[in-house]
């Protein structure tokens, strides 16, 4: 794993590469969710971390390449099993304006994002121990401004799933692999909600050129 000074050189180049300024006070809460991570990491399995570009590249900045096609203004972000943080945690770094709900099923985890939360003192920030499909039997359910979910599930389920969570208006990103033509195709047989897939955004990961696919979908208003 890369020393903390490496880490940080790492970061700042990808992030320059990508056009994200990274200034002292998101560089030290990052480097900081780091060395949180690093520590719970070693006790669970939270995050694969085989090379010294995986928590610099393909964790925080893949998280990061979602903020340019993100609303501006305040609003509330739902993210749909949110593992070790990604990509809800980075944002909510670089979007102070953003209400955050991490919707985690394993108590594990949402014992390490609460404790995340807590030390980089993240206002603002909800961390639910629930599965999705329980959120969504809730007689009185929440909707949200924005629904991320990083490779959770696939693109079909998610925008079934996701939409009846979603205000009008609002934006659900799938954030996902190359290859999604057939879900993507799948989406037509969708009934059940009204939606719209408004951007697929394909894209490469600065240093590693890994392939990352951004599908967005809207609720009309």
């Amino acid at each position: 794993m890369a020393k903390e000074g490496d880490f940080r050189k790492i970061l700042v180049l990808a992030a320059a590469e990508i056009g994200i300024d990274l200034p002292g006070d998101r560089l030290a809460l990052l480097e900081a969710y780091r060395e949180i991570l690093l520590l719970w990491n070693s006790k669970m399995n939270l995050a694969s971390l085989q090379s010294d570009l995986d928590l610099p590249v393909r964790h925080f900045i893949d998280s990061l390449t979602l903020l340019p096609h993100l609303p501006p203004g305040p609003g509330s972000l739902l993210d749909i099993g949110s593992g070790a943080g990604f990509p809800a945690i980075p944002i909510r770094i670089f979007r102070n304006d953003l209400h955050v709900t991490l919707l985690e099923a394993s108590r594990k985890k949402c014992s390490f994002l609460k404790e995340l939360s807590r030390r980089l003192g993240l206002q603002d920030v909800t961390v639910l121990n629930s599965r999705l499909e329980e959120l969504l039997r809730q007689p009185r359910r929440p909707a949200y401004d924005i629904i991320t979910s990083r490779a959770t599930l696939k693109l079909p389920e998610l925008v079934e799933k996701g939409l009846p969570l979603l205000k009008k208006g609002g934006l659900l990103a799938a954030m996902k692999g190359p290859g999604l033509d057939e879900e993507i195709a799948a989406l037509e047989s969708i009934k059940t909600v009204d939606f719209r897939v408004v951007a697929n955004v394909a894209l490469s990961l600065p240093l590693t050129g890994d392939r990352r696919q951004l599908v967005l979908v809207d609720k009309p208003s």
